[in-house]
């Protein structure tokens, strides 16, 4: 190595701002050894070869006088905390940006780091490596130019709303779902930007490093496993076979077009009346426009032996998981779902939809089941086979356990992207 390039890299800790559009604030204490998300994380493995900033957006909640990080090093974790008044959760138009733009830009001076960070490219935050002079390291997530167009064949695949007249529900039809809101374009533009603004990014599938491939060419692209939740983590490996006759399934997912709702529904349908078992299908997640779906469908969750929970806590979602007998994850696209993740973590067997890079976290039979995307015919028979299948999926369980501890552990994680930070400064100084 060159002394240009050795010199790169200080001697001293090196200092990352993580952007991200909110901060999990949680309460760092080294005896319950927290490791949590990334802030826990690196509070408690970092140790002496990291300093760490989050630069985050600021809530509704911090606003009205909830509980929120003052700006600056925190006593708790020697993190420092640089809340943003802006909100970018939605995307952000030209002017928007311009707006945010000297916020983010104050925050870096403040913390003067080495390297950044910032979390998925569905937001904008990443642009502002068009203005500064350290590299930016971009997590990657989603994919909006991808996952919006899924999600408008999703549901165009609807039905109108019969209830609505019919002139009325043809101009309803036409704005809620006959094509891209200006909204849409803009955010699916200013992804664009971000990818072409930006030369390294974490992943952790070959649909995202394909994606960094092709919309970033000519960028560094390095492979970091995604950092879970504690409660999973503690509770790890506590699945049992326990069917008792009456099939319990679970699915984690938000009343969103590219969750694969319909399919629950769908495939519950024909549980019920094709197949005949005694199931209960609990579904966990933001559900307030659940009946969406069943209009688009035709079924109603209620007859179908289909159990909305609303939003759960961690702790309650590993209850479910352990009680469960199988999860499943009917996505239409997705990348590398933490909920497949957390599954595989306590061992619940997963069935999922085999799209993105979801085939890298599920090998069929040995870590999980895959079915073709869009089919609930399909869905429906692998979870009838599998209801009494003691020894295969006490094996999957077992599997995915001990593979998912291995791919999760944050304190290899947090050692993985010290090494990419390193190794980018690296790169970034020696093409500067």
């Amino acid at each position: 190595m060159d002394e240009h390039v050795r010199d790169a890299v200080p001697k001293r800790p090196i200092r990352v701002l993580f952007i991200s559009q909110d901060c999990h604030v949680q309460h760092y204490t080294e005896q319950t050894e927290y490791a949590y998300w990334y802030e826990g994380a690196f509070a408690f493995y970092g140790g002496s070869r990291v300093d760490v900033g989050i630069a985050y957006e600021q809530s509704d909640e911090e606003e009205a006088g909830g509980p929120s990080r003052a700006m600056g090093p925190s006593p708790d974790s020697g993190i420092s905390y640089y809340p943003l008044k802006v909100d970018l959760r939605h995307g952000a138009t030209e002017s928007e940006w311009e707006a945010a733009r000297p916020l983010l830009l104050d925050a870096i001076k403040r913390f003067e780091p080495d390297i950044v960070q910032c979390f998925g490219s569905e937001w904008p935050h990443a642009a502002i490596a068009e203005d500064i002079d350290v590299p930016v390291v971009v997590h990657m997530m989603g994919f909006l130019n991808i996952y919006y167009p899924v999600g408008e064949t999703a549901r165009r695949s609807y039905e109108a709303p019969t209830w609505l007249p019919t002139i009325r529900k043809l101009l309803f039809w036409r704005r809620k779902y006959g094509g891209r809101s200006k909204k849409a374009s803009n955010r699916i533009a200013f992804e664009r930007r971000v990818m072409r603004a930006n030369r390294f990014f974490m992943g952790r599938t070959e649909w995202d490093r394909n994606i960094v491939r092709y919309y970033s060419p000519g960028s560094r692209y390095f492979e970091v496993p995604e950092m879970v939740r504690l409660p999973f983590i503690r509770e790890a490996g506590r699945w049992h076979y326990h069917f008792n006759g009456k099939l319990k399934l679970l699915t984690v997912a938000s009343a969103d077009d590219r969750k694969g709702l319909e399919i629950i529904l769908r495939a519950a349908k024909l549980l019920k009346e094709l197949v005949g078992i005694d199931f209960e299908w609990r579904v966990a997640g933001r559900n307030e426009h659940f009946d969406r779906f069943e209009r688009g469908c035709g079924i109603r969750h209620g007859k179908v032996n289909v159990r909305l929970l609303g939003m759960l806590e961690a702790a309650d979602i590993v209850d479910e998981l352990k009680n469960a007998d199988l999860f499943v994850h009917p996505s239409i696209i997705d990348n590398s779902p933490r909920a497949i993740c957390e599954a595989q973590l306590i061992g619940c067997p997963s069935v999922s939809s085999n799209v993105g890079g979801v085939s890298q976290l599920v090998e069929h039979g040995v870590t999980g089941f895959l079915y073709p995307y869009n089919e609930p015919h399909a869905l429906a028979f692998l979870i009838a086979n599998l209801a009494e299948q003691r020894e295969v999926l006490t094996s999957v369980s077992e599997a995915a356990s001990r593979i998912a501890r291995e791919r999760h552990d944050p304190k290899a994680i947090v050692s993985r992207m010290l090494d990419v930070y390193k190794e980018a400064i690296e790169i970034y100084g020696n093409e500067c």
